[in-house]
């Protein structure tokens, strides 16, 4: 229950504000935006604004392919050329090249990739604690069983560690885009990208928590009494 609270609290953050989603489909790719001011990308607040722009029109020309071209051999040339002419749209709105425009869209939130990452860090750990209390109890740290399953184990549970995380990233990343459809954009999320570094890491996680364990006295487990009773 206490996960599936922390989860619910993490996805109304993500909704609380108008995301690329929310952005209506035009039937011409033209952009519409009542700030036209130009912006200064020497600020914080106006690259996160042409960064959010960016973001939001590659969101909506995929949702437009799929509404017109979708299962089509010219689906993908189409999305690219009107999510150009968003970006072109962005630009002369604002003042800036429409190549900037495009390079933005693919930047990535890097406090928001850490909240993801770190969040289901904390799961992994938890379930990797756990899963070395078992072999703990089955195997004495002076046993080579011991570290011979663990190292086992730690490689199963850093591949099944990349693979969940996968999942929870692409999970959230269509909460925060509110988006059905991600398309080729999963392959930006740092555990597609990074896949390599972040299995290393569960390997590394799973093996010190193993030591930590390995260091901690488990009672013997108790087998239940039977008392006899006698009349």
């Amino acid at each position: 229950m206490t996960r599936l609270l922390v989860f619910a609290a993490f996805a109304l953050t993500l909704t609380a504000c108008t995301r690329p989603g929310d952005y209506p489909v035009t039937h011409d790719c033209a952009w519409t935006e009542q700030d036209n001011r130009p912006l200064d990308l020497n600020t914080f607040a106006d690259r996160r604004h042409l960064w959010y722009d960016a973001v939001t029109a590659e969101d909506v020309s995929i949702r437009w392919a799929d509404a017109y071209f979708h299962l089509s051999p010219e689906y993908d040339h189409q999305q690219d050329q009107c999510m150009e002419k968003y970006f072109q749209g962005i630009a002369a709105r604002h003042h800036v090249e429409a190549a900037t425009v495009r390079e933005y869209s693919g930047r990535r939130d890097i406090v928001y990739d850490s909240a993801v990452i770190l969040s289901f860090g904390l799961f992994y750990s938890f379930a990797a604690y756990y899963v070395s209390g078992l072999i703990r109890r089955r195997f004495s740290p002076q046993d080579t069983g011991f570290w011979i399953v663990a190292v086992s184990v730690a490689l199963g549970a850093a591949v099944t560690g990349v693979a969940l995380g996968s999942l929870w990233a692409i999970v959230l990343e269509g909460i925060r885009l509110n988006s059905g459809h991600l398309s080729y954009r999963m392959f930006r999320l740092p555990f597609r990208r990074h896949w390599a570094l972040l299995f290393a890491g569960s390997f590394i996680i799973f093996e010190l928590i193993a030591i930590i364990r390995s260091r901690i006295t488990i009672p013997p487990k108790r087998e239940p009494s039977l008392e006899i009773y006698s009349r």
